[in-house]
């Protein structure tokens, strides 16, 4: 498969410096797909655990309002309920894929940071930029950006391999509707 440049769509970079974006660019859902089936195996299980995000307020505000919309299926997973309960976090399925809305910016994308990826590669499902970040053990963490608030969701290996009924790709665009609904474009 050959890659037109004159096909890449301008992207601007999900932080502060100028960065190399022709990752940025590609629109192609297969791309996505490709990282997801090489990004391993493992469940979410473990990050249903993870703590429940305390944004700022006006961060928060953005989150409440994503938390309403949120829908209870997503690619035909159920809804499920958390604990502790919060308006700032939601999962969907068995294993779970975990929504955190108010997330610290990742250190990947954090000028300064021991971490730091100016190259970091982001994609663009449902009109929103997709930071991924593949997780040990398997699983990939994509991370909304160009947002007023960060939302991350969390996929485990059989949703983020696209090779099952439901494809990691289809989850990022459901979800990616209600946070353009819900978060206005912005950098925080």
């Amino acid at each position: 498969m050959q890659c037109d440049p004159a096909s890449f769509v301008p992207a601007a970079p999900p932080y502060d410096h100028p960065v190399k974006t022709w990752l940025r660019r590609l629109r192609a859902l297969p791309v996505a797909a490709a990282l997801l089936a090489v990004a391993g195996s493992a469940s979410v299980s473990g990050a249903a655990a993870r703590a429940v995000p305390r944004p700022p307020a006006q961060e928060a505000a953005h989150c409440r309002a994503l938390h309403a919309e949120l829908p209870e299926t997503v690619a035909g997973l159920k809804r499920g309920a958390l604990r502790p309960a919060s308006e700032f976090t939601a999962q969907w399925g068995a294993p779970a894929v975990l929504l955190r809305c108010g997330v610290s910016r990742p250190d990947a994308l954090t000028y300064g940071s021991k971490s730091f990826d100016r190259y970091a590669p982001a994609w663009d499902i449902g009109g929103i930029e997709w930071f991924a970040e593949p997780q040990s053990g398997g699983g990939v963490r994509f991370l909304a950006t160009h947002r007023a608030a960060w939302v991350e969701v969390t996929l485990p290996k059989q949703y983020a391999g696209g090779s099952g009924a439901t494809d990691g790709t289809d989850v990022l665009a459901e979800l990616a509707s209600r946070i353009r609904k819900t978060i206005p474009e912005g950098y925080v």
